[in-house]
Protein backbone atom coordinates (compact mmCIF):
# COMPACT_ATOMS: atom_id res chain seq x y z
CA UNK A 1 0.00 0.00 0.00
CA UNK A 2 2.88 2.63 0.85
CA UNK A 3 4.09 1.85 -2.98
CA UNK A 4 0.98 2.71 -4.19
CA UNK A 5 0.87 6.12 -2.05
CA UNK A 6 3.89 6.69 -3.37
CA UNK A 7 3.40 6.34 -6.62
CA UNK A 8 -0.07 8.66 -6.54
CA UNK A 9 2.37 11.47 -5.04
CA UNK A 10 4.80 11.24 -7.97
CA UNK A 11 1.61 11.23 -10.66
CA UNK A 12 0.38 14.27 -9.09
CA UNK A 13 3.47 16.45 -9.07
CA UNK A 14 4.21 15.34 -12.45
CA UNK A 15 0.56 16.81 -12.84
CA UNK A 16 1.65 19.98 -11.26
CA UNK A 17 4.41 20.97 -13.93
CA UNK A 18 2.40 20.03 -16.95
CA UNK A 19 -0.04 22.95 -15.48
CA UNK A 20 3.07 25.24 -15.28
CA UNK A 21 3.74 24.76 -19.35
CA UNK A 22 -0.28 25.51 -19.92
CA UNK A 23 0.34 29.38 -17.68
CA UNK A 24 2.60 30.00 -20.72
CA UNK A 25 0.21 29.35 -22.89
CA UNK A 26 -2.30 31.45 -21.15
CA UNK A 27 -0.21 34.49 -21.19
CA UNK A 28 0.67 34.10 -25.32
CA UNK A 29 -3.32 33.47 -25.62
CA UNK A 30 -3.73 36.85 -24.04
CA UNK A 31 -0.76 38.77 -25.22
CA UNK A 32 -2.42 37.81 -29.01
CA UNK A 33 -6.31 38.08 -28.20
CA UNK A 34 -6.26 41.00 -26.43
CA UNK A 35 -4.98 43.90 -29.24
CA UNK A 36 -7.06 42.30 -31.49
CA UNK A 37 -9.93 42.71 -28.80
CA UNK A 38 -9.08 46.73 -27.84
CA UNK A 39 -8.83 47.25 -31.58
CA UNK A 40 -12.93 45.73 -32.67
CA UNK A 41 -13.99 47.81 -29.21
CA UNK A 42 -12.24 50.99 -30.45
CA UNK A 43 -13.81 50.77 -34.07
CA UNK A 44 -17.22 49.96 -32.69
CA UNK A 45 -17.18 53.00 -30.31
CA UNK A 46 -15.49 55.08 -33.08
CA UNK A 47 -18.54 53.74 -35.42
CA UNK A 48 -20.97 54.76 -32.55
CA UNK A 49 -19.26 58.36 -32.12
CA UNK A 50 -19.45 58.46 -36.06
CA UNK A 51 -23.28 57.64 -36.23
CA UNK A 52 -24.42 59.76 -33.77
CA UNK A 53 -23.05 62.81 -35.28
CA UNK A 54 -24.19 61.73 -38.37
CA UNK A 55 -28.03 61.76 -36.42
CA UNK A 56 -27.46 65.08 -35.17
CA UNK A 57 -26.33 66.74 -38.71
CA UNK A 58 -29.54 65.18 -39.92
CA UNK A 59 -31.20 66.45 -37.35
CA UNK A 60 -30.01 70.14 -37.57
CA UNK A 61 -30.71 70.11 -41.40
CA UNK A 62 -33.85 68.89 -41.25
CA UNK A 63 -34.35 71.57 -38.61
CA UNK A 64 -33.34 74.05 -40.75
CA UNK A 65 -34.71 73.41 -44.01
CA UNK A 66 -38.54 73.21 -41.69
CA UNK A 67 -37.83 76.80 -40.52
CA UNK A 68 -36.92 78.04 -43.67
CA UNK A 69 -39.56 76.42 -45.46
CA UNK A 70 -42.42 77.83 -43.42
CA UNK A 71 -44.55 80.65 -45.56
CA UNK A 72 -43.01 84.05 -44.69
CA UNK A 73 -39.83 82.30 -43.36
CA UNK A 74 -36.47 83.41 -44.17
CA UNK A 75 -33.19 81.41 -45.52
CA UNK A 76 -31.51 82.84 -42.80
CA UNK A 77 -34.09 81.75 -40.09
CA UNK A 78 -33.39 78.58 -41.12
CA UNK A 79 -29.24 78.83 -40.76
CA UNK A 80 -29.70 80.35 -37.42
CA UNK A 81 -32.03 77.30 -36.63
CA UNK A 82 -29.36 74.69 -37.77
CA UNK A 83 -27.00 76.66 -35.68
CA UNK A 84 -29.04 76.87 -32.56
CA UNK A 85 -29.69 72.92 -32.48
CA UNK A 86 -25.96 72.07 -33.45
CA UNK A 87 -25.36 74.56 -30.37
CA UNK A 88 -27.83 72.61 -28.10
CA UNK A 89 -26.94 68.67 -29.12
CA UNK A 90 -23.47 69.71 -28.31
CA UNK A 91 -21.97 69.22 -31.69
CA UNK A 92 -18.78 70.93 -33.48
CA UNK A 93 -19.61 72.59 -36.72
CA UNK A 94 -17.06 71.84 -39.63
CA UNK A 95 -18.72 74.54 -41.53
CA UNK A 96 -21.53 76.93 -41.43
CA UNK A 97 -24.53 75.63 -42.24
CA UNK A 98 -25.84 76.46 -45.68
CA UNK A 99 -29.71 77.12 -46.41
CA UNK A 100 -30.94 77.47 -50.34
CA UNK A 101 -33.94 78.15 -51.74
CA UNK A 102 -34.22 76.53 -55.13
CA UNK A 103 -37.83 76.49 -57.26
CA UNK A 104 -40.42 75.36 -54.67
CA UNK A 105 -38.04 73.28 -52.58
CA UNK A 106 -35.47 74.56 -49.01
CA UNK A 107 -32.49 72.77 -48.92
CA UNK A 108 -30.11 72.66 -46.10
CA UNK A 109 -27.11 71.09 -45.71
CA UNK A 110 -25.04 70.97 -42.06
CA UNK A 111 -21.51 69.46 -41.53
CA UNK A 112 -20.34 68.34 -37.75
CA UNK A 113 -16.94 67.57 -37.31
CA UNK A 114 -16.15 63.74 -35.60
CA UNK A 115 -13.93 63.15 -32.95
CA UNK A 116 -11.45 60.54 -33.89
CA UNK A 117 -11.11 57.76 -32.04
CA UNK A 118 -9.74 55.22 -34.60
CA UNK A 119 -8.28 55.82 -38.00
CA UNK A 120 -9.87 55.25 -41.56
CA UNK A 121 -13.08 56.73 -40.59
CA UNK A 122 -14.30 60.44 -42.02
CA UNK A 123 -13.18 63.29 -39.45
CA UNK A 124 -16.95 65.18 -41.12
CA UNK A 125 -19.93 64.35 -41.20
CA UNK A 126 -22.39 66.35 -43.68
CA UNK A 127 -26.21 66.16 -44.02
CA UNK A 128 -28.86 67.63 -46.55
CA UNK A 129 -32.35 68.03 -45.75
CA UNK A 130 -34.94 68.90 -48.31
CA UNK A 131 -38.36 70.40 -47.82
CA UNK A 132 -40.97 72.44 -49.92
CA UNK A 133 -42.02 75.22 -49.39
CA UNK A 134 -44.91 76.51 -47.96
CA UNK A 135 -47.51 78.43 -49.91
CA UNK A 136 -50.44 80.41 -48.47
CA UNK A 137 -53.62 80.25 -49.79
CA UNK A 138 -56.99 81.46 -49.41
CA UNK A 139 -60.40 80.23 -48.68
CA UNK A 140 -61.57 80.79 -52.32
CA UNK A 141 -57.81 79.48 -54.03
CA UNK A 142 -58.69 76.39 -52.04
CA UNK A 143 -62.08 75.67 -53.23
CA UNK A 144 -60.86 76.04 -57.10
Amino acid sequence: MARLRRYRRFDSASQLSGETDELGETVVQTVLVVPVVLTFMWLALQATVFMHDAHMASAAASEGAAVASRYGSTEVAGRNAAVRLIAELGATAASSPTVVRQGSDVIATVSIRVPRIAPFFPSVVTRTAREVKEKYMTEEERNR
